[in-house]
């Protein structure tokens, strides 16, 4: 297995010692890159890694443990906002991972995405600004720029988001992200919304408490922006399509929830929603990062249940605004690693779906 993969991994317990052969810089980097420097604190045998590796890396995971104290905090503050609103909802991805799911410094969260129906935006906006939220954006000195009333109307009209909901604290800034739209099945959206948030789950911890998505609906989530991510030319070009944390994300999650039958449930909602593709993609390449998913008593019998007849979208990149779509010849790994991923593609004909 690759280095990186290996460090990477919250469920190994094994000290991973690097080679005298091993390029650190590229790892040191790879890993900053990909946001798992909390966990490879964790996982690399620091008396056997470069001294100047080690105190960077020890930098880091601090960092991070400051960042997570503040990013529960304003969870602990947002949940309990959220107790006096009267509509559905959920708190999606970091917000239950961050303090349900992964020790203190492992996974870091820059904000708090909020899922709702459109029906509800204004009435979760109006209670974000009772309680001293702006619309805007943070400025280079971390201040709040207000938007524009014309701003905040054509984020919704054009991109189907809000502008995000800031507000500052003693020495952390806390930012909502309203979602209203999962942007992946574009035809269902508003009913796949409306059908996941009609079942959400409360979870609780110590004064954490709040609504998500059920188990199953989560992981569902999770996979579907992943794909969307990692398939799309723009993605690709910035380098943020294959995000090495959203992978451990997986990786934890199932080893979490995957027991009893809770895959036969999974499968069921999967082609209930018909996303066999986008799941498939990322629970396959998951299990190609982190082996052991595939131990798991009843994953590889649901990745051949969702399994589509053809793959070959699992090689291929889409660039939605200029109607084109490219394919590389590489295995995952080798992408995953590829230096230059925008040269390994060559476009082929597009048919829209």
């Amino acid at each position: 297995m690759n280095l990186l993969f290996e460090v990477s991994n919250v469920l190994s317990h094994d000290k991973i010692s690097t080679s005298i052969n091993e390029n650190i810089e590229l790892l040191i980097g790879q890993i900053v890159l990909n946001r798992v420097s909390g966990i490879a604190y964790d996982k690399l045998d620091l008396n056997k890694l470069h001294p100047e590796a080690a105190k960077y890396l020890k930098a880091q995971k601090e960092h991070n443990m400051i960042m997570c104290h503040s990013f529960l905090r304003n969870l602990e503050v947002l949940s309990h906002i959220l107790s006096s609103i009267n509509v559905d909802y959920a708190l999606l991805k970091g917000a239950y991972l961050t303090p349900f799911l992964y020790k203190n410094g492992h996974r870091t969260s820059n904000d708090i995405d909020i899922l709702v129906n459109s029906v509800d935006v204004s009435k979760t906006q109006e209670l974000l600004l009772q309680n001293g939220f702006l619309q805007g954006y943070l400025s280079s000195k971390s201040e709040i720029i207000p938007s524009s009333r014309r701003e905040i109307i054509e984020a919704k009209m054009n991109f189907g988001e809000t502008v995000p909901f800031l507000k500052q604290f003693d020495d952390s800034m806390l930012e909502v992200d309203i979602n209203f739209s999962l942007d992946f099945k574009p035809s269902q959206d508003m009913q796949i919304v409306s059908q996941m948030l009609s079942s959400t789950v409360y979870v609780e911890n110590g004064p954490i408490r709040f609504k998500t998505l059920k188990f199953d609906d989560f992981l569902i989530h999770l996979c579907c922006h992943l794909y969307k991510e990692a398939t799309t030319y723009n993605w690709v070009l910035s380098r943020r399509d294959l995000m090495l944390y959203k992978f451990s994300d997986i990786n934890v999650f199932v080893y979490a929830h995957g027991v009893d039958n809770y895959f036969d449930t999974l499968v069921e909602r999967i082609k209930y929603f018909r996303l066999e593709k986008e799941c498939y993609y990322t629970l396959e390449n998951a299990s190609i990062i982190y082996p052991n998913l595939n131990k798991i008593e009843g994953f590889v019998e649901a990745k051949d249940a969702i399994r589509p007849p053809d793959l070959t979208f699992m090689t291929q990149i889409i660039w939605p605004r200029e109607k084109k779509l490219f394919q590389h010849h590489l295995s995952f790994a080798d992408w995953f690693f590829c230096p230059n991923r925008i040269a390994a593609l060559e476009e082929i004909p597009y048919e829209a779906d």
